[in-house]
C-alpha cells in the first residue's frame, strides 16, 4: 500500500503591498489599472506596430508596480489596516470571498 503524503504549507506572510491589494483593488483601483494597462498597451502597439512581440510588461506586472505606488502613497492608518490584514492571514487564512481567497483554496 503507498501512502500520500499530506503536505500543507502553512501560509506565508504577505508583503504590505500584496495586503494593500487584497484589500483595495476591487473597490478602488481596477478601473484604473485596467485603463493604464489599456493606455500602456496601446502606446506600446502604436511605437511598435510592425513587430510580432508583446509589450515588455504584462497587465499583472504594471498592475504590481501600481499597487506598490498606492502602498507607499497610503496614509498610515491604511498602512496599520495592511498590518492587521497580514497579521490575519498569516494566522490562519479565513475565506474571505475575494478570488485570491478561493485561489488559495483550489491550491490545496
Amino acid at each position: 500500500m503507498t501512502a500520500v503524503l499530506d503536505l500543507k504549507l502553512k501560509p506565508k506572510m504577505l508583503q504590505a503591498w500584496q495586503a494593500y491589494h487584497a484589500l483595495t483593488y476591487e473597490k478602488q483601483w481596477k478601473l484604473q489599472v485596467d485603463k493604464l494597462w489599456e493606455t500602456y498597451k496601446t502606446e506600446w502597439e502604436s511605437k511598435n506596430a510592425n513587430l510580432d512581440e508583446k509589450p515588455p510588461k504584462s497587465q499583472l506586472q504594471l498592475m504590481n508596480e501600481f499597487m506598490r505606488e498606492q502602498y507607499q502613497a497610503a496614509d498610515e492608518d491604511m498602512k496599520k489596516q495592511c498590518e492587521a490584514y497580514q497579521r490575519s492571514r498569516k494566522e490562519s487564512p479565513v475565506a474571505t470571498g475575494s478570488e485570491a481567497d478561493r485561489n488559495l483554496e483550489f491550491q490545496k
